[in-house]
Formats: C-alpha cells, sequence, structure tokens
C-alpha cells in the first residue's frame, strides 16, 4: 500500500555544541514538542515518525502524538551521518513491514519557529511543480558568498571560489540576491532518498525552494543560538 508524505522528526542526541537542545523549552514545550505538534495540526501528513537514538526523546515525542518505529542505530547517529542516510533505513524499514511512502518530508525540532503556514506552502508547490524536492531557504544578508575567502598557512587571502569576473561584485549593491538551506524543512520523493549515493541533499534534478521569514530560518546549534532563541520568544 503507497501513501503520499511520511513525517519525520529527526532528533539524534549527543549534541556536543549544546546538551540536550532538543529538549530546550520555549513557552514551556520542548523543541521536539513543538515539531511534532506542527506536523501533526497541519494535517498533512500519513504518519509522523521520531527518529532518534535516545529514549527520552522518544518519549517526548510520543506525549506529543509521535509515533517510532525503533530507536536509531549505533551506526546512523553520530554526528557525520547525513539526515539522508537516516531517512533511507526509515523507509526500508517500513517497507519491509509493508508502508510505502511515496514522499518523505523531514523537519527539524532545531528550527522552532518555522510555521505550519510555510510548511503548507512546501506542501502545496511540491505538488503543483510536481517536484523532485522542496527546500525552505532564506536570503543571505550578512556576507555574499561569491566574496568569501580561504586563508593559507601564511596569512594569505585569496577568493575560496573566484567568480569570472569579480569586478562586478562592486559596489556591493551589483551582487546577485543569494541563499541558503535553512535546514528547517527537506521535502522529497522516497525514491530521492532510496537511490541516494552520498552525494548532495537527495532533491533531485526538479527542486523548489521557499523562500522564508529570518526568524523562521533560525537553527539552534551553537551556544550563541540561545540568545537569539531569547531573542525571538
Amino acid at each position: 500500500m503507497s501513501k503520499k508524505i511520511l513525517a519525520v522528526i529527526p532528533a539524534r542526541s549527543g549534541s556536543k555544541s549544546i546538551k540536550n537542545k532538543n529538549l530546550i523549552k520555549i513557552n514551556n514545550k520542548t523543541l521536539i514538542n513543538i515539531a511534532v505538534t506542527k506536523a501533526i495540526k497541519s494535517n498533512l501528513f500519513s504518519k509522523v515518525l521520531i527518529s532518534t537514538d535516545s529514549e527520552i526523546y522518544a518519549n517526548e515525542a510520543k506525549k506529543a502524538g509521535a509515533d517510532i518505529l525503533e530507536l536509531r542505530p549505533k551506526n546512523l547517529s553520530d554526528g557525520k551521518t547525513t539526515l539522508a542516510l537516516v531517512l533511507r533505513d526509515l523507509l526500508l524499514k517500513l517497507s519491509s513491514r509493508g508502508e510505502n511512502y511515496e514522499n518523505i518530508i523531514s523537519l527539524q525540532p532545531t528550527s522552532p519557529f518555522l510555521s505550519i503556514k510555510s510548511i503548507k506552502k512546501c506542501v502545496k508547490l511540491f505538488f503543483e511543480k510536481n517536484a523532485s524536492g522542496i527546500a525552505t531557504i532564506s536570503k543571505i544578508n550578512d556576507f555574499h558568498p561569491l566574496t568569501a575567502q580561504k586563508i593559507d598557512k601564511n596569512g594569505k587571502l585569496s577568493f575560496l571560489t573566484k567568480p569570472k569576473n569579480y569586478k562586478q561584485l562592486f559596489p556591493r549593491q551589483n551582487r546577485p540576491n543569494s541563499y541558503k538551506f535553512t535546514g528547517g524543512l527537506y521535502l522529497r520523493k522516497s525514491k530521492n532518498i532510496l537511490n541516494y549515493k552520498g552525494d548532495g541533499w537527495a532533491l533531485g534534478k526538479k527542486s523548489y525552494g521557499v523562500i522564508v521569514p529570518h526568524k523562521e530560518a533560525m537553527d539552534i546549534n551553537y551556544p550563541e543560538d540561545i540568545q537569539m532563541l531569547n531573542y525571538f520568544r
């Protein structure tokens, strides 16, 4: 039996930068609770699953209404494992139980301000365009990637990737708008994940971006992000 969209809340424990960051609370609700609740309230998904290696995280997600297949295996629980590999493992295990999903969405708990409105916009665009993948993106305002520099052992600077005509980058008003992945939402056809070879974001050849406001783009990964979180509360 094939189903439309599987929603996965990825929440690995063992963060080195912020201990138990997925249990940070906003208005007395943990980041895990917020992510699960949004997924359920959107009424868009056939199933909402937590993917975690932590019993504590799993119980927190279940209290909010998510299901859990099993705890994430150790070989998929280190900081070097890509999300696509985690999702592929889930899809294969579900398929072995007779559950097949045409599409899969991941909603990061560390993007707590991503709105249900934006989630719905992503899903709508996905089906309207018959897309292979959708990602939330945000405009880069603090620096332009075409001006990025690298430094050698002697302190000498050079372009990380030198533009063909770098003179066109000045003045800065000449620079084209640039965007980055927020990490908060990736919606993909399941076949992208099942065929994933460890390259790129597994968004396929027909991918689209949905621009979200700066607040919704927030991703909590470092201690200084906590200060920004307090600003947005």
